[in-house]
């Protein structure tokens, strides 16, 4: 397979401070050496050209084509230093925008700009400005193109990875190589390749390849996978866009919209050619091998056609690529004559050339993670598609990712509006009001061998959480800069529409009678959020569960975390089977699976009064609300397919996870379950998707929920779900409380500690005499349950929370606040989980005995007062999202770093961003901004404010202070982008709704 030889990641180089001229080392710590270089001529040569070589950083700040946004390395060299002109490949240059740095031999790190990427060929130019050089003595390569020859001794010199330069030698074997085939969206066409046996590395893309003259005769491009064989490209053509880029005129590059391949003689006799046409080029061109022969063209191209031998043009034989593309760039916006054998037979045809640049794509749409541009030359060329198709989806975000789409799609049609251009695909979308669902019909074109069957689906808008821009390049084909302008589109103020009710014939009438009592209360829940977002959400950004109707007239919805991860994204609840509406969260526990939905009180009022039976699920009480192993209960709830099904099953066990058995934590630290006590069947019903467990006359007992955790094995950390049941009496007093008082905020008391299960004869052994009184109501609870006689201990607690310094790990929960503890429930149930805002009550101090060392001890502790554990606001700067620090990290980063850490996580890094570019990792603290401390996400938004120095067209740089998860410091200095990363803040209302306001 033939791969590009570019792009793998590096750590920041370091940077020049000094004004005056060092004495630095060039990257090769020795210098040149003869054995470094083959030779010491050859060590001269490439002593005398080394400072014109420079490593390249580009960052591709957005998606485009199949250029995935991400940070990748290369090699460039200058070819015109009073200009500041540097050439490399057109795979380093990106097709999107960039942004680049130059890395210069020593050590000095300049910014660079695109002025010019050949639509068709690897190459392309970046522009410094000279008189920022300081250190690194002005240097350039030569281009001669003419003596690229075979058997010629070169030197590849280029980057390895971009730490060091590295010299390759090889000697050039082929110069009349058809262009090598890559398996993406580009491949080079119209040119040959030379070939060598030169093993180019990653980092290497963009190296001259130098004769022993120290000229530059062709440009590394490519190299085969397992093989050292290496591809370079001609500079023909270089030559000719450099000349005009030094002339400050544009860079004119047609097309016949055919992609030609050499042939030799006896190949093209097979297909036609005449010895008469031999004969007729061998009296003009002595040493002619071959001829061009047609062996693509695109859909418009209907005169050419695959299989056509070029015997002439504009009257002039012509047997290479030099010749053609000269022609054709002379005469672009009219026509050429061409004269070709098709089957033995001479046609002489009249084609247009068209103008090879607005062939490419130069505008996106952006709207979150979402990017669609229109469909390129290259794309439209291997799928043999026309240019007006549709749009090409270069990276599904929130809003395309809900069909299945995935990045190389081609969008044809969105919300009943044929798509051609962007110009169409941004009238079809613009109007559509956000969380409004849309059909879109598409292709996905990375699978088009293997299926081209138009597709159809439905996608969601949004428009809160990020706005919807246009982009436009500005620049032309000469020696100016590109410059990016996005225009932002109005946020329509129109709602989206409502479901209608489908009344009562819409809900199911068949099952038993428990599924007929049941099903008016069981929902399906679909959760689904901007990656970018996802802060407790699982890594896909999607979810799907069940919940429990438990306040119809309000709408009010029991689920679990897996089903309702966070606020920050859209959920939607399908109700009575039959129809879906909006939901927001509105409380997560901070401490149990269990989350609160409300739903769209309109379109529930709607469904009502289209008589839609919808009824609030009865909560069994008293000893009803708990489980105990042995009872029979029976499932009601979802199937795979949706389907409400019931079953009859029996109580395994209620036990509390402990030791090996509790729910492991994350590598990525998020909500783990704890302390509470679960309940498994011993018969789960097969494709139980999850549901309720009630007992005969349909009084839920508990809720059958999904718990999401990592599997512990160190080789293979999997994301699992597991369904286990929740008893009513875990979260019966907050519904009760809610259903009172529909203004209260849920709150919930804590010890901000973590217990375990520990089998009391193992105890008793280990701790002495245990208390009577104690030891007889556990003795009794435990019986009650059916399980072994077990203590609740403390094996965690939180380094900054209510029970610091105050408990300790291994302390035996005796009583809590005078209520002797048989279990983890017990201890909520002591601290009466108060759910008004009465903080003075809620901060009374309780009395805590415990067992410590074979001695009773008493602590005084003061419950800390828990919400919802959610995020009310983000923060995106410089690519970094940022959110309030939860407490998942601090229970995770214990008692070192835990008091040390700071009020600002990084969650996580976008790909293409500033942060990304200085390769600064997430999970970790923002400490200080500038050496200003950062508490709050407030800090960051007026810390992350820069005003651009005179003549600058980018902000400077902010030094961050980071502390990691170890407790180790870290500076980076990160360079904000308000053009591509501005800093975006996002806020929850009070209706549990989030709105995006940009800052910058």
């Amino acid at each position: 397979m033939v791969s590009f030889s570019d792009a793998s990641r590096s750590s920041h180089p370091s940077e020049g401070t000094s004004s005056e001229r060092p004495a630095k080392r060039p990257r090769l710590a020795d210098c040149v050496s003869a054995a470094s270089a083959g030779s010491w001529e050859w060590a001269q040569v490439i002593s005398a050209v080394q400072p014109a070589i420079v490593a390249l950083k580009v960052t591709f700040v957005v998606s485009f084509e199949d250029e995935q946004a991400t940070v990748a390395l290369g090699t460039g060299f200058v070819v015109d230093k009073e200009r500041g002109l540097i050439l490399t490949n057109r795979h380093i240059t990106g097709v999107g925008p960039v942004r680049a740095l130059a890395i210069f031999d020593r050590h000095e790190e300049l910014e660079v700009e695109v002025v010019y990427r050949d639509p068709i060929h690897d190459f392309g130019f970046f522009r410094y400005d000279p008189k920022k050089l300081r250190f690194t003595e002005p240097a350039v390569i030569a281009l001669e193109p003419k003596d690229l020859r075979v058997g010629t001794e070169i030197r590849v010199v280029g980057n390895d990875a971009g730490e060091k330069l590295q010299i390759l030698s090889g000697t050039i074997a082929r110069i009349d190589r058809n262009v090598p085939e890559f398996n993406t969206v580009y491949n080079d066409e119209n040119t040959f390749y030379a070939g060598a046996g030169a093993g180019t590395s990653g980092g290497s893309s963009g190296s001259p390849v130098l004769n022993k003259a120290g000229h530059a005769i062709a440009l590394n491009a490519a190299g085969t996978d397992g093989a050292a064989s290496a591809f370079f490209l001609p500079l023909d053509r270089v030559c000719y866009t450099l000349s005009s880029l030094q002339k400050g005129i544009p860079v004119l590059r047609g097309t016949c919209q055919a992609s030609f391949l050499f042939k030799a003689f006896d190949e093209l006799m097979k297909v036609g050619l005449l010895d008469s046409h031999e004969r007729s080029v061998r009296e003009k061109e002595k040493e002619a091998t071959g001829m061009l022969l047609v062996d693509s063209v695109l859909c418009e191209q209907k005169k050419l056609r695959p299989g056509d031998i070029l015997l002439s043009l504009e009257g002039e034989v012509c047997i290479d690529f030099v010749h053609l593309e000269k022609i054709l760039d002379s005469k672009v916006g009219s026509s050429v004559e061409i004269k070709v054998c098709r089957g033995g037979n001479e046609l002489l045809l009249s084609v247009e050339v068209l103008d090879l640049h607005s062939l490419i794509p130069r505008s996106y749409v952006e709207l979150g993670l979402d990017v669609v541009h229109g469909l390129g030359y290259h794309a439209a060329r291997k799928t043999h598609l026309p240019l007006d198709s549709g749009v090409y989806l270069a990276r599904p975000g929130y809003v395309f990712e809900s069909l299945g789409c995935d990045w190389g799609s081609l969008i044809t049609c969105v919300n009943g509006q044929t798509v051609k251009a962007i110009e169409d695909f941004v009238r079809a979308i613009e109007d559509i009001p956000d969380r409004q669902y849309f059909p879109v019909l598409w292709y996905d074109m990375r699978e088009f061998r293997r299926d081209r069957t138009l597709k159809t689906g439905f996608a969601k808008m949004s428009r809160a959480w990020s706005p919807l821009k246009i982009w436009r390049c500005q620049s032309v084909a000469d020696a100016s800069p590109e410059e990016w302008e996005s225009e932002e589109l109005a946020v329509p103020s129109r709602p989206a529409r409502l479901p209608e009710p489908p009344g009562r014939f819409g809900v199911l009438t068949g099952g038993d009678r428990l599924v007929r009592q049941l099903q008016a209360s069981l929902v399906t829940i679909r959760f689904r959020t901007d990656q970018r977002f996802c802060t407790e959400a699982l890594e896909s950004g999607s979810s799907e569960g069940v919940g429990l109707l438990v306040d119809a007239k309000r709408g009010l919805v029991l689920t679990d975390r897996h089903s309702a991860p966070q606020s920050l994204g859209a959920t939607e609840v399908t109700l009575g089977g039959c129809a879906t509406v909006d939901a927001e969260v509105l409380f997560i526990h901070p401490q149990h699976n269990i989350a609160l939905l409300r739903c769209d009180p309109v379109a529930v009022g709607l469904l009502l009064k289209g008589r839609v039976p919808l009824s609030s699920a009865r909560i069994a009480k008293g000893k009803k609300a708990g489980l105990r192993a042995g009872e029979d209960v029976h499932f009601v709830g979802f199937d795979s397919q949706g389907n409400v099904f019931s079953a009859e099953c029996k109580v395994s066990a209620v036990y509390l996870p402990s030791g090996k058995d509790e729910f492991p934590p994350w590598s990525v630290p998020r909500f783990r379950e704890r302390n509470l006590e679960i309940a498994v069947l011993t018969d789960t019903p097969e494709d139980a998707r999850g549901g309720v467990l009630c007992d005969s006359r349909g009084a839920v007992r508990a809720l059958f929920a999904s718990f999401d955790f990592q599997t512990a094995r160190r080789d293979c950390r999997e994301e699992t779900t597991e369904a286990f049941g929740i008893p009513a009496n875990v979260f019966l007093p907050m519904l009760e409380a809610i259903r009172k008082d529909a203004t209260i905020t849920p709150e919930v008391r804590s010890l901000d500690m973590e217990v375990a299960a520990v089998d009391l004869a193992t105890l008793a052994r280990g701790a002495g005499k245990l208390p009577k009184k104690w030891m007889q109501a556990v003795l009794q609870r435990c019986g009650q349950q059916g399980q072994v006689a077990r203590a609740i201990c403390v094996c965690r607690v939180l380094a900054t929370g209510a029970s610091k310094a105050k408990l300790r790990p291994g302390d035996v929960l005796l009583s809590v606040a005078g209520k002797t503890i048989a279990c983890a429930l017990d201890v909520e149930e002591a601290l009466a989980n108060p759910t008004t805002k009465r903080k003075r009550e809620a901060s009374k101090e309780v009395e805590i005995c415990v067992l410590r060392d074979q001695k009773e001890v008493v602590e005084h502790v003061t419950p800390s007062v828990l919400g919802s554990e959610d995020d009310a606001e983000l923060v995106i700067w410089s690519g970094m999202v940022l959110r309030r620090t939860p407490r998942c990290i601090l229970e995770r980063c214990g008692e070192s770093v835990a008091p040390r850490a700071g009020g600002v996580f990084v969650q996580c890094v976008l790909a293409g961003s500033p942060a990304e570019t200085r390769s600064l990792h997430p999970h970790c603290f923002l400490m200080e901004m500038n050496g200003k401390p950062v508490n709050t996400l407030s800090d960051v938004l007026l810390g992350g404010q820069s005003e651009k120095k005179r003549n600058e067209k980018r902000a400077p740089y902010v030094r961050l202070l980071l502390l990691d998860m170890n407790g180790q410091e870290h500076v980076r200095a990160i360079q904000p982008d308000s053009l591509f990363f501005p800093t975006l803040h996002l806020q929850r209302n009070s209706l549990g709704r989030w709105s995006c306001t940009q800052k910058d």
